[in-house]
């Protein structure tokens, strides 16, 4: 008897160890550790998921080059990995990421951003598309975004999918009437060009991440970190420092027109200067969601709320966490997926893991760490395959140059 016990005491820990073994070898390595691979982005049209990040060119290294896979839903796994040549010299930034998108009929359209010769400037540069007509065997010559030359500087750039099958872009620009810069929003023509541009909102905080989500409903909408003057409507009446919170505005008519924007929570952040890190939104099929990061009241952290159906006003926001920072979000059966990095301790040194939290519709919280333990990473992305499994990469800054992780969460 005692023999019996003694090997199912062994076979319970055999497979204890096989399953925290199975859990560690799902963490997959996309890029290798000498190459430079950072600031991923996923983006789904409903049939292509495609992965892009700007990646140190093999040959020269003294210039970046956009690189580029398609994640197959079928086999979970990457196809590829391609190049846009004429992205050639583009600038990295992981939260003003390079973007590939993919159209209905196949079409590939990759944007990103250059510095132009003999700008000084230290955030200048300028935001250029190219288009794909054969799924990324060849691309067009690179096109640039703004024609006045006037002005130098495009950056933190969305893309995302419109109701009837073009692409929307929204970006920051240094054409504007006050402090801080403009937000523009631009959609695409019949032959795939940016067409129609319009300002929808003015003052905005310079280098934060601005998030385009159309969803089922039609509807377009646009978040991002609004600058708030002392002599500006919303200003808190406290001090004389700038307010940079989060903001919404929405398009019923597939951009042509779009609301006057509004707070999505009055956090009174007063801050001089950018924090560098964006918004992010997802609809469940019943409410609009948001995810941020804010610093207000000395109280830093991510925090989520929703938008009230029908109206324009949001949620009192929920606490989510004190050391998480750039968050990305999803929905997929009436919950909210996040993903972000976070940072924590153990044995006296300091690790930031990659966290997946649900987010259910009334308000619970259900967070996990998905990267390995005790590891380094950050700039997480992530994208719906099904409604039972989800497609998270991110970076991976445990070796010397940056590498791209990945992993499919069972949900």
């Amino acid at each position: 008897m005692k023999k019996i016990f003694f090997w199912l005491g062994m076979i319970v820990v055999f497979q204890a160890c096989r399953n925290a073994s199975e859990q560690r070898q799902i963490v997959h390595n996309l890029t290798a550790a000498d190459v430079n691979a950072e600031a991923p982005y996923l983006f789904d049209n409903g049939k292509d998921i495609i992965l892009c990040w700007t990646q140190r060119d093999e040959h020269d290294r003294k210039n970046n080059l956009l690189k580029w896979t398609r994640f197959d839903r079928s086999t979970l796994q990457f196809d590829s990995i391609h190049t846009v040549p004429v992205s050639k010299g583009l600038q990295l930034h992981v939260e003003s990421m390079a973007k590939v998108g993919v159209f209905p009929d196949g079409t590939l359209m990759a944007v990103y951003r250059k510095k132009m010769p003999g700008d000084k400037s230290r955030f200048g540069g300028l935001i250029f598309y190219t288009i794909s007509r054969d799924r990324g065997l060849t691309w067009s010559e690179e096109i640039r975004l703004v024609d006045d030359t006037s002005f130098t500087s495009q950056s933190f750039y969305d893309i995302a999918l419109l109701p009837g099958g073009r692409m929307g872009l929204s970006w920051l620009d240094s054409r504007s009437r006050r402090r801080g810069k403009t937000l523009y929003f631009a959609a695409t023509d019949s032959a795939y060009r940016f067409s129609y541009r319009k300002p929808v909102a003015f003052s905005t905080c310079e280098c934060c991440r601005t998030d385009l989500y159309a969803d089922a409903t039609g509807k377009i909408r646009l978040a991002y970190r609004n600058l708030i003057e002392p002599d500006e409507p919303g200003f808190d009446g406290h001090g004389t420092t700038e307010i940079r919170d989060m903001y919404y505005l929405e398009s019923p008519d597939t951009g042509r027109t779009f609301t006057k924007p509004v707070p999505i929570s009055r956090d009174n952040w007063h801050i001089y200067g950018c924090p560098h890190t964006g918004p992010s939104m997802a609809y469940n099929g019943h409410h609009l969601g948001v995810i941020w990061f804010t610093a207000a009241q000395n109280n830093p952290g991510l925090f989520f709320t929703k938008k009230m159906k029908n109206n324009l006003t949001f949620e009192p926001r929920q606490a989510v966490s004190a050391e998480g920072r750039h968050p990305q979000m999803v929905a997929a059966n009436r919950d909210y997926y996040a993903v972000y990095e976070e940072y924590y301790e153990k044995d006296g040194k300091g690790f930031y893991g990659i966290m997946l939290n649900r987010i259910t519709d009334d308000g619970q919280m259900h967070p996990r760490l998905i990267s390995l333990p005790e590891t380094r990473n950050d700039h997480p992305v992530i994208a719906v395959i099904n409604p039972h499994k989800l497609l998270v990469v991110w970076v991976n800054t445990d070796t010397r140059n940056p590498k791209l992780q990945w992993k499919v969460i069972k949900i």
